[in-house]
C-alpha cells in the first residue's frame, strides 16, 4: 500500500527533476549574457542545483523518519498488546498458585469456583473481536452424562442450551469433549456442526468449543462466541486452548 505522503513525494520529485533540467539551461544562458543578466541566471543555476540535490536528499531523510514512526508505532502496539495479556492473564496465575498451595478442601473448592469466572473474564477480553462472549459449560456425573451451561462472561446473554444424550447436537457436543477435541466453526449458517438445529435463533454467528480435560478426566466445555461470521480464527482457537488448560489445571485440584 503507498504511503500516505506518496502524492507530495511525487510531487517535490517532479520538482527535483526540473531543476535537474534548468541548471544546465540557467548555465548555457549564462554564458550568453551579461552584466545584472549573467548574475542573476548564475544565481539561478545555484539555486536550482541546490535544491536538484538537497529534494531527494530531504525526501530521503522524511521517509526514514516516517519508518521510523512506522517502528515506534508497531513497538507501542505490542507493549500495550503485552500489557493487556498480563493484565487479563495474571489474576488467572494468580488464583492457580493459591488453589495449589490451598491444604483446606473447603477453601481450595472456593477458589477453584473464584476461578472458573476469571478465565471465562480473560478469555471474552483477550480472544476475538469486540463484544465475544465466554460460556462454560459443565460435564455431569451422570450415565450417560450430560453438558450443562453454569457461567459466561462477555456480551450480554448466557447460554441456554443443554446438550443432552439423544440428541444430536447434544451427542456430538458430549462426544467432542469425552475424546479431548476442539472445534471452529466459521459461520453457523454456512457450515454448521454436526447435529446442529438450524430453526433455533441465536445471538451469534460463529464459535469456538474447547474441551476442558486432563490426561485422564474431562471437566466440560469452553465456548467462545463472536457476533459476526468469520470473526474467530485459528489464532483464536489456540488462545482459547490455553485458557481450557489454565481452567483444567484448576478443577483437577478438587481431587
Amino acid at each position: 500500500m503507498p504511503e500516505p505522503d506518496a502524492p507530495r513525494d511525487a510531487l517535490w520529485l517532479g520538482v527535483a527533476l526540473a531543476c535537474v533540467v534548468s541548471s544546465p539551461a540557467a548555465a548555457y544562458a549564462a554564458q550568453r549574457s551579461d552584466g545584472w543578466a549573467e548574475a542573476l541566471l548564475f544565481a539561478l543555476q545555484l539555486v536550482v542545483t541546490g535544491m536538484a540535490f538537497l529534494i531527494p536528499q530531504g525526501l530521503a531523510i522524511a521517509a526514514k523518519r516516517r519508518e521510523r514512526s512506522s517502528e515506534q508505532r508497531e513497538l507501542d502496539a505490542r507493549t500495550d498488546t503485552r500489557a493487556t495479556i498480563n493484565d487479563a492473564l495474571d489474576p488467572v496465575l494468580r488464583i492457580l498458585g493459591e488453589i495449589s498451595a490451598e491444604r483446606s478442601k473447603p477453601a481450595r473448592e472456593q477458589l477453584i469456583a473464584q476461578a472458573i469466572p476469571f478465565v471465562l473474564t480473560a478469555a471474552s477480553n483477550l480472544i476475538g473481536s469486540e463484544r465475544s462472549r465466554a460460556c462454560w459449560f459443565e460435564l455431569t456425573d451422570g450415565d450417560p452424562p450430560s453438558l450443562v451451561p453454569r457461567l459466561a462472561a462477555g456480551r450480554s446473554g448466557s447460554p441456554t442450551t443443554t446438550f443432552t444424550p439423544g440428541d444430536p447436537a447434544g451427542e456430538a457436543a458430549i462426544a467432542m469433549v469425552l475424546r479431548g477435541e476442539n472445534l471452529l466453526c466459521p459461520d453457523i449458517d454456512t457450515d454448521p456442526p454436526p447435529g446442529w438445529d438450524t430453526t433455533k435463533p441465536r445471538d451469534y454467528k460463529t464459535f469456538i468449543s474447547i474441551s476442558v480435560a486432563t490426561a485422564d478426566t474431562a471437566y466440560g466445555m469452553l465456548t467462545l462466541d463472536a457476533l459476526e461470521a468469520g470473526a474467530l480464527t485459528n489464532d483464536d482457537l489456540h488462545m482459547l486452548g490455553l485458557m481450557a488448560s489454565a481452567l483444567a489445571a484448576a478443577l483437577a485440584q478438587r481431587t
